[in-house]
Parts: C-alpha cells; structure tokens; sequence
C-alpha cells in the first residue's frame, strides 16, 4: 500500500472520528431526555437524578437546600433554617416547592420536604426537625397562585387543607400563636 492510499484513509477515519465525538452532547435531545430548556420553558418534563438541580436552581427560595434524593416518584428534600427567617418565608418556600414540581415535572407524585434547624450543630446528625410537608400531586395540581401573591395565612391554610405538615414543639417554640 502506498503513502498516498494510507493517508487518505487516515484522514477518512479522523474526520468520522470527529464528526462522531461532535455528536455526543446532541444525545441527549434524541433520547428524549429534558435539557435545561424543558424547564426555563415552564413545561412538564421527566426528572432524573440527571437533572434534577437544573430545575432545582430555577426554584426562587429563600431557605437553603442541604440534602436532596430522587427515589422512583418521590422528592425529598431537606430544608435549612436560618435564625432569622419568618414563619412566612417558610410557607412560600414550601408552597413554591409543592407548586413547581407539580406544574414542570411529570414523574413526581410526592414530595416530603424537612425544614431543619442546623443551629449550634456541627454536623447535619445532631440537626432538629422543626417542620415537615408531605406534599402529593393529586391534592396540589391545582396550586394557581403565586407564592408571592399570597399572604402568611393564605399560604398556611392552603398548605393546611392540600397537605401534611407535621410541625414539631420547637416550630411552635420559634413561632408562637
């Protein structure tokens, strides 16, 4: 075989190599896997341990996320409570998280959400629950309002009468009636 041939077909096979490797981030969108796109669109998308903190970011909360897990159809996330957040921001947080994963994912029946208190711990082990939220899609797809456009007690009694909360005595310690 002479020069000529060999070099032909080494570029032949470094241009298919090329042509291979520039279609591999275009995977996803042919598997019908969602982009961060799906979510900044505000449509129901599949969510998966692959993207789950692109739709996570968008979220507008004011408490800190400190653990997520996706398992099968349900969300759980943990919740940190800064000294100086309200009863109020509470409430939105959970309202907005309850709202967003029922309007822009298709897969999560459930969310359980703890707000914990981290205060004085120096690992999350010795942290106390202060609040926790069992949220389901049936009883929270028709959350229309925004978290914003609702006062304290209209978030309270929404999330009262849609899902379960579980306060604790040192949520009632913080917020007393």
């Amino acid at each position: 075989m002479n020069w000529t041939a060999r070099i032909v077909i080494t570029a032949f096979v470094s241009a298919a190599v090329a042509g291979g490797l520039s279609l591999l981030p275009k995977l996803d969108q042919y598997a019908g896997a969602p982009s961060s796109q799906a979510w900044s669109t505000g449509r129901s998308a599949q969510l998966t341990s692959d993207n789950l903190v692109d739709l996570l970011v968008q979220v507008p909360l004011q408490l800190r996320i400190r653990k997520v897990e996706l398992s099968d159809s349900i969300l759980f996330i943990d919740l940190s409570l800064p000294k100086n957040a309200d009863a109020a921001t509470v409430y939105r947080d959970l309202y907005t998280i309850a709202q967003t994963m029922n309007a822009k994912t298709k897969n999560v029946n459930q969310v359980m959400v703890r707000v914990m208190d981290y205060a004085g711990s120096a690992d999350s082990s010795s942290a106390q629950l202060v609040l926790a939220m069992v949220a389901d899609r049936e009883h929270g797809k028709d959350l229309k309002e925004k978290a914003s456009e609702l006062t304290q007690v209209q978030l309270e009694r929404q999330l009262i009468d849609r899902f379960r909360l579980t306060y604790t005595t040192r949520w009632q310690q913080r917020y007393p009636l």
